[in-house]
């Protein structure tokens, strides 16, 4: 985990300024490059040679390097420059990078496996280029004034709201956020900054702005059922190198308990497990007395962290302010908390399984559908006809279907709460999926899968993690969203991903439930009791935010329908998910002076 700044211009005193801002992540050592027509930062986490050597930014010949993330497969890449003729240095990925550059320029780029993004400027062409792994696991903004020709980037927005010198609020992110309480747009929450997309590069030069998607998925390796087992520990083992001590995020879910046995193989007993209960609720404490258990069986260093309601009043502001956008999953309020408690460098965590291995309801549900589209007895039928609802789903290609299961996850009374509320269709959807319908041709369920990867992974899951921990200097690895790993098996078989029992996460538990005991229990939504909190320790204090002497978006938000929901939650369970979103947005709206 670092942090990169940089623009096209000189200006010493705003380098350092932007820099001040993403020192958090990372807090080991800070440098600086400086010409006429070029600036950058590099706030360094010391993970893979830690020595001073592998500082950035990173100079080799005629390029600068800046970098944020890890390269899984640095080490035969070295390799292959070796047998080229190439020396090094250092034992860093980094300098890999920029020497696989040299010699391929952005042709290198398609090389590297692992999570990153990235900055190089080249002094002699004048050109800076920017990219982002396939997943979008590490962030990366930009700022573009044409008019005056300024170009800047940088790992979090408060630093390019230096460089705009402006605070305005983007309405159509306003617009997703009612539909899918978050922000698919590459347009973010702030006017004229804006996000690179995963797989994408980015080329300034001459004044000139480019971009274009530049890194795909390959989705022709195919599956052979046998080698699943091996190929999974293969690929979550390049994750595990580090030169500093690594911790987990500890479940009682498989996901992370595969993670934990593979670490136990690789490591033995030399790392760390964290696990979050939640004060005076035993209904969300069982998975953490499982990863207790399983701690003390195998001798490994174990540390509880409590998480009470308390924390969610004392934390909740400052993790709008650390994600720099609305939050409208309570799981933040636990990653900050858990964050906190953290000793270690890295982190693994298990985020990814759910939506490689099909772990969600709304995945079976699809697998369902399209077994029944395939018999026509069942289309044509009556039935369907008079179930006006099954008809639409049957009918449906990948992006309708994803938009009617993301639905869900609000309520009808969007339209009630949002003012000048706007619907999102399948149409709107082609502004944010990168991958088109025609991507995998018939198989509907794994078109789903990977607009989810494109959208609620990538802005939700991943964004969040990324920054809270990074607030604390951690970095984030998650091994079920390694590049191989969706390559390989987003594309298997419906029936292999189902078995004949229609099993979760049926392959997962095929071949890895023996060696980690764990038997699959059913989903529990919420992974905290906020929302039954809501209803009673925390209603007056979502009552107070809700409120115009908190602060008045009435321009955005009905602030008495959201109060009436809130009420309605009380005295009968409602969406919790919708309300938290809510105040979320209106802590965000305050914080700004939207």
């Amino acid at each position: 985990m670092c942090g990169i700044n940089g623009f096209n211009f000189k200006n010493d005193e705003l380098i350092v300024k932007m820099s001040s801002c993403t020192k958090s992540r990372g807090p080991d050592f800070t440098d600086y490059f400086k010409s006429e027509n070029y600036s950058v930062s590099h706030n360094r986490l010391a993970i893979i040679d830690p020595e001073s050597r592998s500082n950035q930014p990173f100079r080799f010949k005629n390029l600068i390097l800046s970098f944020n993330g890890e390269i899984y497969n640095f080490l035969e890449l070295k390799e292959k420059l070796k047998s080229k003729g190439y020396n090094f240095s250092t034992n860093s990925d980094t300098e890999v990078i920029i020497k696989l550059f040299y010699e391929y320029e952005e042709e290198s780029f398609k090389f590297l496996s692992g999570i990153f993004a990235l900055s190089i400027y080249d002094s002699i062409k004048k050109k800076i280029y920017l990219i982002r792994d396939q997943i979008g696991v590490k962030p990366l903004y930009y700022y573009f004034d044409s008019k005056n020709n300024k170009f800047a980037y940088s790992s979090l927005i408060k630093p390019l709201l230096l460089v705009s010198g402006e605070n305005r609020l983007n309405s159509e992110a306003i617009k997703y956020y009612a539909n899918f309480s978050r922000n698919d747009l590459r347009e973010t929450f702030y006017k004229n900054i804006f996000k690179v997309l995963p797989g994408e590069l980015i080329i300034f030069e001459n004044n000139e702005f480019n971009k274009k998607k530049f890194l795909n998925f390959n989705f022709e390796k195919k599956f052979k059922k046998e080698e699943f087992k091996d190929n999974i520990k293969y690929f979550f083992s390049k994750q595990f190198i580090s030169d500093v001590p690594v911790a987990l995020s500890l479940s009682g879910g498989i996901d992370s308990n595969i993670i934990f046995n593979e670490l136990l193989e690789k490591k033995k007993n030399q790392f760390k497990c964290y696990s979050v209960f939640f004060k005076g609720s035993q209904k969300y404490s069982q998975d953490f007395n499982y990863a207790e258990n399983l701690c003390k069986i195998n001798n490994v260093k174990f540390e509880p962290v409590e998480v009470s309601f308390e924390n969610f009043v004392d934390n909740f502001e400052k993790v709008v302010d650390i994600v720099e956008e609305p939050v409208a999953n309570t799981n933040s309020i636990s990653n900050l908390i858990l964050s906190e408690k953290i000793d270690e460098k890295v982190l693994f965590s298990g985020d990814g399984g759910d939506e490689i291995f099909t772990g969600y309801d709304k995945y079976r549900s699809i697998f369902f559908l399209n077994l029944i589209s395939k018999l026509n007895i069942f289309r044509n039928s009556s039935l369907t006809f008079k179930n006006k609802n099954l008809h639409r789903l049957l009918i449906k290609d990948s992006r309708e279907m994803f938009l009617s299961f993301s639905e869900q996850n609000m309520s009808k009374n969007q339209d009630c709460v949002f003012k000048n509320y706007q619907k999102v269709s399948s149409k709107d959807l082609d502004k944010i999926l990168n991958h088109s319908k025609s991507t995998f041709g018939n198989p509907r369920l794994a078109n789903v899968m990977l607009h989810e990867i494109d959208t609620w992974l990538q802005n939700d899951i991943l964004l969040r993690n990324d920054k809270i921990y990074a607030n604390s200097g951690i970095e984030v690895r998650v091994p079920f969203l390694d590049k191989n790993v969706i390559e390989k098996y987003l594309m298997i078989n419906e029936f292999h991903k189902y078995g004949f029992f229609f099993k979760y996460k049926n392959l997962l538990k095929k071949f890895f439930n023996k060696e980690t005991k764990y038997s699959m229990k059913s989903k529990s939504g919420f992974n905290s009791p906020f929302a039954s909190w809501l209803r009673v320790e925390l209603f007056e204090f979502a009552n107070e935010i809700l409120d115009k002497n908190y602060y008045d978006s009435s321009g955005i938000l009905d602030l008495e329908e959201c109060k009436k929901l809130l009420k309605q939650h009380k005295d009968n369970y409602i969406n919790p998910f919708l309300i938290w979103s809510l105040i979320s947005l209106q802590v965000f709206l305050k914080k700004n002076n939207f």
